[in-house]
């Protein structure tokens, strides 16, 4: 008689544990709303410009005023250094985008974490052209045009692996367009992963306070005594944030076990862990192997997905596809 009533209560955790669950989800759709992506995106914009001509105000000041000629260490030694700001705050912007990716696709998820590391590539460039005094003295320091021509090249390369992977990621059949049902199962778990998103983006935050004190910390010593700081607001940011990501893939590899436990999508899930990774290592290595690290684990993204893709083709309408952008 004590286990029949046992069940009861295990059914009534389990329907408590799926009502809050669902709340704690639909607080997420009240935050990422279509209008406050757009309003999250005018201020990305804002910010950028707004960044940009204050980083050239500066640059002007450090160099016409004398008392602040210290700033001169902090805005960099030419106008070229201004360009870096923008596509600073443009990248956050892309994180934030990557954070609102996880509940919509998996898929979309690893392409946004992809398309950053291609964002920083280019960004290098134009940090490295603040070392130049002037054009003129390109032909002088040929080592520095050397790196900045790897990181041209390596970002372009980047760019178009992103693209061969979106491309891939795009070819559905008919077939498989109808069979993507919502079913109860994947409603519970696109809204276990609402929970993980907004949990992140609260770490999001967090994080971004953090690196900004670090940073405004480094900043104030680099301008009073003359140290220069080793890691930029970026560098620290994104390492931190890119092993919450780990974290983050790893754990939805496990939820989706809840969802299906077919091998290809077990070992697709898997295999994007990995890419991940392997993203992370790039973003603390030594130049050029951290371009060589990124471009590696984009070209094996590519073909998990293109492996896993020729498989549901070939197995026809199963569970593997209707699930397969989650």
């Amino acid at each position: 008689m004590a286990q029949v009533n046992r069940i009861p209560q295990r059914q009534g955790v389990f329907a408590w544990l799926n009502t809050s669950q669902m709340r704690i989800a639909s607080l997420y759709d009240r935050i990422a709303t279509t209008h406050n992506k757009e309003i999250a995106e005018r201020l990305a914009v804002y910010l950028a410009a707004g960044g940009f001509l204050l980083h050239l105000a500066l640059i002007f000041f450090a160099q016409t005023l004398p008392a602040l000629a210290p700033l001169v260490r902090l805005t960099g030694p030419n106008y070229l250094a201004a360009i870096y700001t923008p596509f600073a705050m443009i990248l956050f912007y892309e994180v934030l985008l990557l954070v609102f990716a996880i509940p919509e696709s998996t898929t979309r998820s690893i392409g946004l974490q992809f398309e950053i590391i291609s964002l920083i590539a280019i960004r290098n460039v134009f940090k490295d052209f603040v070392q130049f005094e002037s054009f003129n003295a390109i032909e002088q320091q040929l080592e520095t045009f050397g790196l900045i021509v790897i990181d041209m090249f390596g970002g372009l390369l980047l760019f178009l692996l992103v693209t061969i992977f979106y491309r891939i990621n795009s070819r559905r059949s008919a077939q498989e367009q109808a069979m993507t049902v919502p079913t109860h199962e994947l409603e519970q778990f696109i809204a276990r992963k609402k929970i993980i998103a907004l949990v992140l983006s609260v770490c999001f935050f967090v994080l971004l306070g953090v690196s900004l004190w670090t940073w405004a910390v480094d900043s104030y010593h680099t301008v009073v005594t003359g140290t220069r700081a080793e890691q930029t607001l970026t560098t620290i940011f994104y390492a931190d944030f890119f092993t919450l990501i780990i974290f983050t893939d790893v754990l939805l590899l496990v939820l989706s076990l809840l969802l299906s436990d077919r091998y290809q999508l077990v070992f697709r899930n898997a295999g994007f862990v990995i890419a991940t990774i392997l993203l992370r290592v790039s973003l603390t290595a030594d130049r050029p192997y951290n371009l060589i690290t990124a471009i590696v684990a984009t070209i094996f993204g590519i073909l998990v997905l293109w492996i896993y893709k020729s498989c549901s083709h070939v197995e026809g309408v199963s569970e593997v596809q209707r699930f397969s952008d989650h």
